[in-house]
């Protein structure tokens, strides 16, 4: 399994038409074979800060999903405003379970 957590920064006159496109690509993206997670949140502290988390079946899948048209669209969409600031991780998980906080 693949998980993504991507932190963009926007430009403040350019997050509510990010955040308007990017809401296009959620039901299309959850579709896709191989999706097992797809979320897209606004910061509570920072409004022009983008949290996107991915988890997804197998690296084919997630390369399928990056030439799709909707995420190609999203994309091209994506050079026309301006992000100050971009950090994209990918994990390979190799286990997954519940968290169980510790009792007090």
């Amino acid at each position: 399994m693949l998980a993504i957590s991507a932190r963009i920064e926007l430009a403040p006159k350019d997050a509510a038409s990010y955040i308007a496109s990017a809401q296009k690509i959620i039901a299309p993206t959850r579709a896709e074979s191989g999706c097992q997670l797809y979320s897209i949140g606004v910061d509570i502290s920072l409004s022009n800060v983008i949290w996107i988390t991915e988890q997804w079946e197998s690296e084919s899948a997630l390369m399928a999903h990056l030439i799709t048209p909707h995420i190609a669209e999203f994309i091209r969409f994506c050079g026309t405003v301006e992000i100050t600031d971009m950090s994209i991780v990918k994990y390979d998980v190799s286990a997954a379970g519940p968290l169980v906080l510790p009792e007090n």
